[in-house]
């Protein structure tokens, strides 16, 4: 038994550390993310398709499957590590009708810059992204594409004074329709 005891401290102590060595790596994590939705990733594999980039250079960031594979697994393991569900916050938003096209683009983009910049200021938030470039088959303008701790923290976001100052003046006043969908994953 003392030899059970051992054993199960020790994996405890690898666990712990292993743990916190992935939630310190977080923001890198966050980097890869963020250059897998990049024009930067779809260039390189544009280049890597063409026979462009070295034979011996190492391609796991440029398999679409691999790093999809690899980014959905880091949020799995983070969601045990966490110990909650997360929560996903979807909205979709149309923008009222009398706008133009060029003040749709320059508000969406707005709308885009002023919820991404949320990440760091409002505690809670896993992961933001607006999506502004919807095909012409969509009947909605933008999309907020978001994820939280958990329930709690969704709740909180509401009402925080920076998400508040957005949605006040980026948001609110040019769009007309606003649907929410939130789920735990």
């Amino acid at each position: 038994m003392e030899a059970l005891l051992d054993e199960g401290l020790r994996r405890m102590d690898n666990a712990d550390g292993a743990s916190e060595a992935l939630l310190d790596f977080q923001p890198e994590i966050k980097k890869l993310d963020e250059y897998y939705s990049s024009q930067d990733w779809k260039d390189d594999y544009a280049l890597d398709e063409e026979g462009l980039l070295p034979k011996d250079l190492k391609r796991g960031v440029l398999s679409e499957d691999g790093i999809y594979d690899a980014l959905e697994r880091n949020k799995e393991v983070m969601e045990r590590i966490r110990g909650t569900r997360m929560v996903k916050h979807v909205i979709l938003w149309t923008l009222k009708d009398e706008l133009s096209a060029e003040e749709k683009m320059t508000i969406k983009q707005g709308i885009k810059e002023g919820l991404e910049g949320l990440k760091g200021k409002v505690p809670g938030i896993v992961d933001i992204k607006v999506n502004i470039n919807g095909l012409e088959s969509s009947n909605a303008d933008l999309m907020l594409d978001s994820t939280f701790e958990n329930v709690e923290a969704l709740k909180r976001y509401s009402v925080h004074p920076e998400h508040v100052a957005v949605a006040d003046s980026k948001v609110r006043p040019y769009t007309k329709i606003r649907s929410c969908l939130d789920f735990e994953v």
